[in-house]
């Protein structure tokens, strides 16, 4: 349970809550990327999922609460805008809460670092991408670059690198933003991979559609919204 947790808390979210809704009627010919992520970064938000990790069935509460002010990524020490990311997974009757700082540049709307809270594992972005202001499905971008360290301690050893990217698709009748992370772990060479998909909506804002993949070398976890 507590490795679930962690996988799915270490990638990056995007997106609106509440309940979800019929796919939109009108499909404008482009989003804005960077407007969608900043109602990411800067409006509470929980999303209800549910799926399976490897055979099992699991449900999820994500939750998102954008914070004043800035707090510090203990890896490097310095400070950062974050907002705070929570996660009740529950299976087999079990439940567990992983939360984590999700540390962002406000300027680029682009995740800076996550501070796990729970089990302290962290991450740092080396590289930045960019989200595209007129993006069409099929569009595909670079989200940046980072690594993921042993712990959350100053000075940490890395644990894997990884490469983030963006992709618009047509799915399901509903137009996806698509995070795509790939995670190469150093010490095994095994490649970790996950995706996070939320609706882009006619008016350049996020739905209520969400959905969340992952594998590691624990295994595959699999989510999604109503």
């Amino acid at each position: 349970m507590a490795t679930v947790a962690l996988s799915l808390g270490l990638l990056q979210a995007c997106g609106g809550g509440g309940s979800s809704s019929d796919p939109e009627p009108v499909k404008p010919s482009s989003y804005d990327l960077q407007a969608a992520m900043t109602q990411y970064y800067t409006k509470a938000q929980t999303w209800s999922l549910s799926g399976t990790s490897g055979t099992v069935p699991v449900s999820a509460v994500l939750s998102l609460t954008p914070k004043t002010g800035t707090a510090v990524f203990p890896v490097n020490g310095k400070s950062y805008a974050y907002t705070l990311q929570e996660m009740k997974l529950s299976a087999n009757g079990q439940s567990t809460t992983s939360s984590s700082e999700l540390f962002f540049d406000a300027a680029l709307v682009q995740t800076e670092a996550n501070s796990s809270r729970s089990d302290g594992a962290c991450e740092l972005a080396q590289t930045k991408g960019s989200f595209s202001r007129s993006a069409k499905v099929g569009d595909t971008g670079s989200n940046g670059s980072g690594v993921e360290y042993v712990s959350c301690a100053f000075g940490a050893a890395v644990e894997a690198n990884y490469v983030d990217t963006w992709q618009v698709k047509e799915e399901g009748g509903r137009v996806l933003l698509c995070l795509n992370r790939s995670s190469k772990v150093v010490a095994t060479g095994f490649n970790r991979v996950g995706a996070q998909c939320h609706q882009l909506l006619a008016d350049g804002s996020l739905g209520s559609f969400m959905s969340i993949s992952y594998v590691s070398e624990d295994g595959s976890v699999a989510m999604k919204t109503p």
